[in-house]
């Protein structure tokens, strides 16, 4: 049942089904919903798309995720630095769903650039 309920709501979400609602913050503005959309179908097209213990994590890389990370930015969606051992990342959140980052330095501080999404459906 929750299963069909996720699903009920990512339509809801894509498509505008009448008498459902969006998660709360979730965007449904047409440009967000193309760059999910752009997202969710590289993920799939390339084979990037994990099944977890209660999402589905859908991450998309190149343009599709430059281009979704600029639209946040462009939606005054705030940075997060994060730094691991991985590198140096700037993060935005895609309100309710995921986030997309700019890896800008690699393992060794060197500048890099290299961008990606990921977007998590709960099942």
């Amino acid at each position: 049942m929750r299963k069909i309920q996720s699903v009920i709501s990512i339509c809801a979400i894509l498509f505008g089904a009448p008498g459902l609602a969006a998660p709360s913050g979730v965007s449904v503005e047409p440009e967000a919903l193309a760059h999910y959309s752009y997202c969710v179908n590289e993920a799939k097209d390339r084979s990037f798309v994990f099944v977890l213990s209660r999402q589905i994590l859908y991450r998309c890389h190149g343009d599709v995720a430059i281009s979704y990370f600029n639209y946040l930015g462009h939606h005054r969606v705030p940075d997060r630095r994060i730094e691991d051992e991985t590198g140096v990342y700037l993060f935005r959140t895609i309100s309710g769903v995921g986030r997309c980052w700019n890896k800008i330095f690699d393992q060794a501080g060197l500048p890099i650039s290299d961008f990606g999404c990921e977007i998590f459906v709960d099942i």
